[in-house]
Parts: C-alpha cells; structure tokens; sequence
C-alpha cells in the first residue's frame, strides 16, 4: 500500500460533504446559426471566450475548447466560490453548442499554507469539496474536469517518480464526482511526453487503475510536440499503458515565426490523426488559439484575432470533413 493513498479514505469518508453555496449560473446566449456545424473530434486551446473568440471559434468548427482556470479562482477562500472563469469558457461553450474541457490547476495557499501552487493540500478533503461543487454546478453542462496539467515537471505538481501525488487527486476527484454525478467524465493525467521515457505516466496511471477510478466515460489526455518522440509510436506505447482504452491528443501545437511552418504542420498532425488506421485515437486538440502575439507562439490567430494560415488549414480541413459526412 502507498501510503499517501491511505488519505483517499479520508476523503470517503467525507462523502456527505456539504456542497458550498451554487450561485445562479448567467444565461446561456442563442447560438449563432452560421456557424460551421461542429466537428467533434477536433478542439482548440482558448482560455476565454471574451470579445470576437466566440466568432472566431464558431467559424473555425471545432467541436470542443479546452479551458483552464486556477483552484484558488474559483476557490479564493474555503467554501466560497467565484465561478467566472469556469463558467466563462464552460457557459460560453455551450451557448455555442461545443463541449468544454476545464483542466483546474494549482493548488490555492489556504488550502496548502502558502507553500505554492505546486505543492499538495495539506487536507485532500479539501479538493474534494471542491470537485463535488464543481460537478454539482456544471453536472447539466457538456463539459469535462480535467486534473491537472503536465503534473510530471516539477513546475505543475512536486510529486514522486511515480505519480504518487497526482493519482491521489484524481482518485478522490473521481470519488467526488460519483457521490455527486456519476457519470460526469473527468480527464487525466495530461503529461507531457517525457512521462512515458521516466515512467510517471505507467506509475501514476496503475495506481489510479488499481483503486478503480478511471470509469467508462473518463478521458486519458496526453501531450505531444514536435521535440517528443515518433507520434504513432508513443500513442501505441500510451494505449498499452492503459489497457487498450482510447486516447485524446490534448494538447499539441508549435511555435515558430514562420506561418507556413505552422500550417504545414498542423495538415501534417491532421493527416496523421485521419490516416493513422488507430481508431481508439479519438481527438485531438491544439495549442492555441489566441494569445494576444503576433508572432512566435502557438497561436493560431494574430493580436487583432485575424488568421494565420494554420487557423485556415485547420478550417479547411474540418470543411472538409463535414462534406465528407
């Protein structure tokens, strides 16, 4: 037995957790009907959808947008709430009929005594109060929980070789989740791809396999960038790993000056996902969509939110898709 997994039964036992007080969800604006009809499989980075991003998004037609949002945001103090940067991207999606993927990073300092972002809470009770609201809020919405991200460097999460620290928070997210709605999916370990060479990815995701919280509808997330190793090759090794479940590329992209560099490749990820002949890789989703440069970054759109050429490769090929049926 781990014995900091021996805390998961702390948080059982905390299963009659009093939910924190749900204030009123804001209203979900009318969808715009010329949109491209989304694409599921393919998602996009956005971290908000204020001023043109929902035009932007809704033109591009992907079918999901992956978020993120602090704990201590949503959390600023123990049992009170402030959801606007959840329900900023989780409303705003599905005001444009996409489902959400709200990865929550950061331990918050009063939950942790203001040892950093990076450090475990000192109770686990804690963040499963937390999940339990959260998936008391958004249970009606089409959204994920993601846990996490990239918790293998020590910049995320300052946890064993094994993933130790971060199996105990997505076990008690997924004890949280089945006390409140059981069949809210939550998604994990979204490591980068040095987690499968070390072996955090194997350690980390047995112990969440061996107490039985990874359920039917959750997601297995990784990363990859052009400086991984071959794609088939490591998606393969993530499959194994997992015993053959299905696999998202959650996070993928390049930076780069170069516009056709970008585009190029992401045709090349593109192809791949569609001629791979690797049905339980389901989706893929790429870093980012906007982040206020010009040049250099991920990003797919310009400071103005006008598109670089990935932006209009990206387009074109879920165009496509759709016409294909």
């Amino acid at each position: 037995m781990i014995p900091r997994l021996a805390l998961v039964a702390a948080a059982l036992a905390a299963s009659a957790v009093v939910l924190g007080a749900q204030h009123q969800l804001p209203g979900s604006p009318a969808a715009n009907p010329a949109v491209i009809k989304p694409h599921p499989p393919f998602g996009v980075v956005t971290f908000d959808l204020n001023g043109p991003s929902p035009a932007v998004v809704g033109r591009l037609g992907v079918g999901l947008i992956r978020g993120s949002c602090a704990w201590g945001s949503l959390e600023p103090a123990r049992a009170s709430f402030d959801w606007s940067c959840a329900d900023n991207v989780i409303v705003g999606a599905q005001a444009l009929h996409l489902r959400s993927y709200m990865t929550i990073v950061c331990t918050p300092g009063w939950a942790n005594g203001g040892r950093g972002c990076t450090r475990m809470p000192a109770d686990i009770t804690d963040w499963y109060s937390f999940v339990a609201n959260f998936v008391a809020r958004y249970q009606k919405f089409d959204t994920i929980l993601g846990v996490w991200n990239e918790p293998n460097f020590d910049t995320s999460l300052d946890d064993t070789a094994i993933g130790q620290n971060y199996a105990l928070l997505f076990i008690n997210a997924s004890n949280a989740r089945n006390t409140v709605s059981p069949k809210f999916p939550i998604a994990g370990p979204e490591t980068s791809h040095h987690a499968l060479a070390s072996g955090y990815f194997r350690g980390t995701m047995n112990l969440i396999q061996t107490f039985g919280a990874l359920d039917e509808q959750d997601i297995v997330g990784v990363h990859w960038y052009p400086d991984g190793p071959p794609l088939p090759g490591y998606l393969d090794a993530i499959h194994t790993a997992v015993g053959g479940r299905k696999v998202w590329l959650s996070q993928t992209g390049i930076a780069t000056a170069d516009f056709a560099r970008q585009a190029n490749f992401y045709a090349a990820m593109l192809q791949t996902f569609e001629t791979t002949d690797r049905p339980w890789w389901t989706h893929i989703i790429f870093y980012r969509l906007w982040d206020g440069s010009d040049c250099c970054s991920e990003a797919i759109l310009k400071a103005d939110y006008s598109p670089k050429p990935a932006y209009d490769t990206f387009q074109e090929w879920i165009l496509k898709k759709r016409a294909a049926g």
